[in-house]
């Protein structure tokens, strides 16, 4: 039965209802899932809004080292971000939340132990009934041997339910990453990798072949391919799409026509989310309103997109069977 607060939210344009309503947040960047505000509160300092495009990730990483990163740096900087993510967590009824980790950000906060003991203290505190998912990510430029290698000191803890590799599409071949997922199969991890964002549909087709990837974050290029779209939406891969990233880093015209209109019209499961909230300056709410507010989906449609967000995909076996 579809929730009435979040469609009352969204056609009211009451952003309490919006926040009310439970939701998903599937595919956050921890070193920057905290808010602006957050980070001023405790540095002291005023920052500049992002811009309305930044020139592609290049230009916002340029943005975000020479504007916000001074002043949060190191081990201190990175665990108050991760506090302000987890309190937006709360603070938005994220109900079930995907944020991603590095192995360096893990061995930064003193190891596995260590690490886990501060983020479930922050998990406790700020969102106690939100089903958390520590995602384990990897750069695509990494040392992927010594990566494959060192996985298991993380993944036999049974900590990380996901995998991931971001930083960049098409640095080298698909192929390459195949000892992290792999490995990743072993643990039984949900596969993940973020491809299609600047990339094609046949890249996101090929990366899910080749790595039997579950979902994908972004995907957005796959609305450029009928096939494409038919083999996502029949072999149930979600695209864990990030519409003010897509928009603001060029990789979107804007969010009328933003892709997700496209992949939502032939089939493709999709969920919505914040990417990097410290960045882009858009919460989970926002991200839904403005695609509401661009007449892209109707208030249903995102409702469905929210209810799907709120529960895991397929299972392993019902996917990959053709």
């Amino acid at each position: 039965m579809a929730n009435s607060l979040f469609l009352e939210g969204l056609i009211e344009n009451d952003r309490g209802k919006l926040l009310a309503a439970p939701k998903s947040d599937l595919h956050n960047h921890s070193t920057k899932g905290c808010s602006l505000a957050w980070v001023e509160e405790r540095t002291g300092h005023s920052f500049p809004m992002p811009p309305a495009r930044f020139d592609g990730l290049e230009g916002m990483q340029k943005w975000f080292t020479s504007t916000v990163k001074p002043f949060c740096t190191g081990c201190e900087g990175i665990v108050m971000r991760w506090e302000g993510a987890f309190a937006e967590a709360g603070r938005n009824n994220i109900t079930r939340l995907a944020m991603n980790f590095g192995a360096e950000e893990i061995e930064l906060a003193g190891g596995m132990a260590d690490f886990r003991e501060l983020i479930e203290g922050f998990h406790t505190r700020y969102c106690p009934d939100t089903v958390f998912e520590p995602e384990l990510t990897y750069i695509s430029k990494c040392d992927i041997d010594a990566a494959a290698d060192s996985m298991d000191e993380y993944l036999q803890t049974g900590y990380f339910k996901s995998i991931d590799v971001c930083g960049g599409e098409n640095v080298r071949p698909f192929e390459d990453f195949l000892p992290l997922y792999r490995k990743a199969e072993r643990y039984r991890l949900i596969k993940r990798m973020h491809v299609g964002e600047s990339g094609t549909a046949d890249d996101v087709r090929r990366a899910v072949e080749l790595l039997e990837l579950d979902e994908v974050h972004h995907g957005i290029g796959a609305a450029g391919s009928k096939d494409t779209m038919r083999f996502l939406a029949d072999n149930h891969i979600r695209l864990n799409v990030c519409p003010s990233s897509n928009v603001m880093l060029g990789y979107a015209g804007d969010y009328k026509d933003h892709p997700i209109r496209t992949l939502v019209d032939n089939g493709v499961e999709v969920t919505i989310n914040t990417d990097d909230l410290l960045i882009f300056n858009s919460s989970i709410e926002n991200e839904y309103l403005l695609l509401y507010r661009a007449e892209t989906l109707t208030a249903e449609q995102l409702e469905e997109i929210r209810l799907r967000g709120l529960s895991p995909g397929p299972g392993k076996d019902d996917k990959h069977e053709e």
